[in-house]
């Protein structure tokens, strides 16, 4: 059976840190698209936790924000051990706006 791993802790957990890491890189999402050759909404659904990412999408992330695999994988461990998602506000979108 298929895990649902978009809907996990550890997966807020990583995009919460990949939104990080584009920031930390002074990227905003359509430049960090424009490096990985996709289109501006695949950054989005990625750190929105709409889309999942496997290992080698990892590591083109990694590239584009200027940081090794096993940084990555440290900062990662952080987050987790800290549980940096449920530290912060939940991040506003246009649906947020709407119901203010």
């Amino acid at each position: 059976m298929k895990r649902a791993t978009v809907h996990t802790p550890e997966h807020e957990e990583l995009v919460l840190l990949l939104h990080d890491l584009r920031l930390e890189a002074g990227l905003t999402q359509a430049e960090a698209a424009a490096a990985l050759g996709r289109p501006q909404t695949y950054v989005s659904a990625v750190e929105v936790g709409r889309r999942g990412v496997d290992l080698v999408q990892i590591r083109e992330f990694c590239g584009i924000y200027g940081l090794t695999f096993p940084v990555f994988a440290q900062r990662y461990e952080d987050y987790l051990s800290r549980r940096e998602s449920k530290r912060r506000p939940p991040r506003g979108g246009r649906k947020a706006a709407r119901s203010a």
